[in-house]
């Protein structure tokens, strides 16, 4: 061994003796401030921080990963993941410590997988991957319409899809670009467009007729801004969550009630400005921000779906007339785009322009259904890109 091959060990030995990220798992009897704590960080951090970052913390999950930088025996910095996509990161500066959410480095790997169908599609999926997601984006792909329970033996699925990975394991749900499921020898594609649906190859919406116990809370012009746990906010200029769905919608207009429940919160909430939040069963709360005035229901008054209970306005923090509608679940903030949903009867088409732009997806996707197709091997693993933060569309598969 050379001389300088052992300076360069030697050195390196030195510095992760100074210098070193350990993971560790959030106990589930830990609360925020009991961890800031354990690690003697001021607890000032947690309450100089606005009403709507402290809310991100109760996203955090008891047996969530962080990991904590140590440096000559104290904490340079702490990485806390509250989604997939954003962290809160506690950094140590000269005199004292800072608090900020940014966006969670990550690879992306694109990989394939084939197989045909020896029991059903959700046990021989989970034979294949050890993880019942991809049953579950599945049935999102095909909005549950067809009868993937009834899929037997020789059929096949195909699914060409992206992960996130951290620290070399997978840490997301698949986002499946496009698939293919064969039913008794009958192709079902699907492939993913911009607005993230699904469509089969002649431009056709997947969906089923269904109903909803909460309906649309306003009646608006366009959705604003959507539900996410990572926004960059165009008035703050920095990221933070969006733990709801903005409609924008003329001042004045009447916000109902989504479902039937009872007013626990009705006033002024920072940001938010007028506030009103209803209770319901099953642990769900809805609520309803940036009011211009309040109906006429007061503080533990019982409202039904589709009274009125105020008007909309950009009261607090906000940009103009619209209606930020939240929607919890046992205290944490869920998609409301999952349950609140007008019945869906009629086809939807893709025409003209997005037409075109589904039919080069299906033309790029074709030759790697038939090179798939053509494989002996059940399972089919491709690594072809990978990136740190990736914030941008992976190149083409080769």
């Amino acid at each position: 061994m050379n001389l300088k091959l052992i300076s360069i060990i030697f050195l390196l030995t030195i510095l992760a003796q100074y210098s070193s990220a350990k993971e560790y798992k959030w106990n589930n009897k830990l609360t925020f401030l009991g961890f800031l704590k354990k690690y003697h960080i001021p607890q000032k951090i947690y309450y100089n921080m606005d009403r709507e970052d402290k809310e991100l913390i109760q996203e955090i999950k008891a047996g969530q990963s962080y990991t904590i930088n140590w440096k000559k025996g104290k904490i340079s910095t702490i990485n806390i993941p509250i989604s997939d996509d954003l962290m809160l990161q506690i950094k140590r500066n000269k005199k004292d410590y800072s608090a900020k959410y940014v966006p969670i480095p990550y690879k992306l790997i694109e990989k394939t997988i084939s197989i045909r169908i020896k029991h059903d599609l959700d046990k021989d999926l989970y034979k294949a991957t050890k993880t019942h997601y991809y049953y579950k984006e599945i049935q999102e792909v095909y909005s549950k319409a067809l009868p993937l329970n009834k899929m037997k033996k020789g059929d096949r699925v195909i699914l060409f899809y992206t992960q996130r990975y951290r620290h070399n394991k997978p840490y997301t749900s698949p986002k499946i670009e496009a698939c293919l499921i064969e039913i008794n020898k009958k192709p079902y594609y699907g492939f993913l467009m911009n607005d993230n649906k699904y469509y089969d190859s002649r431009g056709v919406k997947y969906q089923r007729t269904y109903t909803t116990r909460f309906i649309l809370p306003v009646s608006y012009k366009r959705i604003s801004s959507r539900f996410t746990h990572s926004r960059y906010h165009p008035i703050l200029h920095r990221y933070r969550a969006h733990l709801g769905i903005d409609y924008a919608a003329r001042k004045g207009n009447k916000i109902v009630a989504s479902s039937s429940g009872k007013i626990v919160f009705k006033g002024w909430k920072g940001g938010y400005g007028r506030v009103i939040e209803i209770k319901h069963a099953g642990g769900l709360k809805t609520l309803y921000a940036h009011m211009s005035r309040f109906g006429k229901y007061n503080l533990g008054s019982y409202v039904k779906q589709g009274q009125v209970i105020g008007y909309v306005g950009s009261s607090g923090r906000s940009t103009g007339p619209h209606l930020h509608f939240g929607l919890y679940k046992n205290g944490h903030a869920i998609n409301p785009a999952q349950y609140v949903a007008k019945q869906q009867a009629k086809k939807v088409k893709l025409k003209n322009k997005k037409y075109r732009e589904l039919r080069r997806l299906v033309i790029h996707f074709r030759p790697q259904f038939r090179e798939v197709k053509a494989r002996k091997s059940s399972i089919v693993k491709k690594e072809s890109s990978k990136c740190l933060n990736c914030f941008k569309k992976l190149p083409p598969r080769e």
